[in-house]
């Protein structure tokens, strides 16, 4: 993700777990606007004051909001990028069990889970999530993606981006989107992380232990038409 397609907006949250939890289950179960907000929408026209705002008072632990651009997308092929996403999803998967055991352990996960992603599958009440839209800049790679809960974490960063492209009278395309971005490959509550990573250092729990050809091999399986 270059400068261009993105702006950091240097936001982060910290928050005690016992207070949130229930917020966010009711926060989830409310309709996405209420009256005083149909009434008054003008969802294009909403400002990053607002979103920030918004994205301060739902409570997102251990991420960042960036605003990032609309760019067009070739849809010729979508059946084609649908099963390269798939076939890059499966890999991010077993890569991360084989190398980020214990961030998937703190995140949750049992050791039926792990034996599970070791075979490319997904565990119950987890996903993997693109942290940048495809058509918003975002790329079919390992580096775009980050294993999180489902419920609840997964389901607010939807829910606060479908505030932007969801309207009274249906779906937008907002030329700037502002995005909840989870940190690192594994996203672990209340930013209780065991590797390193992080926005502007190397990511030492990735990289550990890895020889050159392994790198090759593994940006190899991301690569389109593999």
């Amino acid at each position: 993700m270059t400068t261009e397609k993105t702006e950091q907006l240097s936001l982060s949250t910290t928050l005690n777990a016992e207070d949130v939890f229930s917020d966010w289950n009711q926060l989830l179960e409310t309709p996405l606007f209420d009256d005083a907000e149909l009434n008054n929408l003008q969802l294009e026209e909403q400002g990053q004051a607002y979103w920030e705002n918004l994205f301060n008072s739902m409570n997102f632990p251990g991420m960042d909001l960036m605003a990032v651009n609309h760019y067009a997308q070739d849809n010729s092929d979508l059946i084609g990028r649908q099963k390269q996403l798939n076939r890059t999803i499966r890999d991010f998967v077993r890569f991360l069990s084989y190398h980020h055991a214990n961030d998937l352990r703190s995140a949750g996960v049992t050791e039926e889970g792990l034996f599970y992603m070791k075979r490319g599958q997904q565990p119950e009440n987890f996903v993997v999530h693109l942290k940048y839209p495809l058509d918003y800049g975002g790329t079919i790679s390992f580096e775009n993606m980050v294993f999180i809960q489902a419920r609840p974490f997964h389901d607010l960063i939807h829910r606060y981006i479908d505030k932007q492209i969801i309207g009274p009278e249906g779906y937008l395309t907002p030329k700037q989107l502002y995005v909840p971005v989870p940190r690192g490959k594994v996203y672990i509550p209340m930013g209780l992380f065991t590797g390193s990573g992080g926005k502007n250092k190397q990511d030492r729990s990735v990289l550990s232990g890895f020889t050159q050809s392994a790198l090759r091999d593994i940006a190899l399986k991301t690569m389109p038409g593999r």
